[in-house]
């Protein structure tokens, strides 16, 4: 049988414990969001990887002028390449309209872009990913194939109500340091 004491010192107790829960769960929560990652499904990842194949196959085939390319962004979205930035869906649909990608006439067996080595990583955003850009020349004239540039490319990945898009995508070349990504940087042993 408990005593009043007993009584007293149980419901202490477990009001001392309801304030340790509730902290924490308000602790938990106060973490800025910058520093928590979200957590990507398998369905996540096939989804950007299948972004990364179809950036590839409409860049090449000047698919609906351009504007399937540019579709793949978020509508604010941001390619940054060594000519300069381009930034929001109709200035995206006008570079892949572009004479450089779709010169006439355009062979459907044009092969330009080649992303590999994709890697994808959770990020606050969504996921961010990085990958090899081996960028040919294949298809213009008959079986004659260059390789014309590489170089890696830098994304952020966000999930939007149609689908995952590119919210920003940086081509980088061995000269263009100054746009990597301060984080892949900071364990790479060249110098700063």
């Amino acid at each position: 049988m408990l005593t009043k004491e007993g009584i007293m010192l149980k419901w202490r107790s477990m009001k001392w414990i309801a304030t340790l829960g509730v902290v924490s769960v308000l602790a938990a929560h106060a973490q800025p969001k910058s520093t928590r990652a979200t957590t990507l499904t398998a369905l996540d990842y096939a989804e950007i990887q299948q972004l990364n194949t179809h950036y590839a196959q409409a860049l090449d085939s000047c698919a609906d002028n351009g504007r399937e390319w540019a579709n793949l962004f978020t509508p604010d979205g941001v390619f940054i390449a060594y000519n300069g930035t381009t930034e929001g869906r109709k200035a995206l649909a006008a570079l892949a309209g572009s004479p450089q990608y779709c010169a006439p006439p355009m062979n459907p067996l044009t092969v330009n872009h080649i992303s590999v080595n994709v890697m994808i990583e959770p990020s606050s955003e969504g996921a961010i990913g990085k990958s090899y850009l081996v960028f040919v020349d294949i298809g213009k004239d008959g079986y004659k194939g260059e390789l014309v540039g590489a170089g890696k490319y830098y994304d952020v990945y966000v999930k939007t109500p149609e689908g995952w898009r590119i919210k920003s995508r940086t081509w980088a070349r061995g000269q263009d340091i100054n746009r990597i990504p301060a984080s892949e940087l900071s364990h790479h042993p060249l110098p700063r």
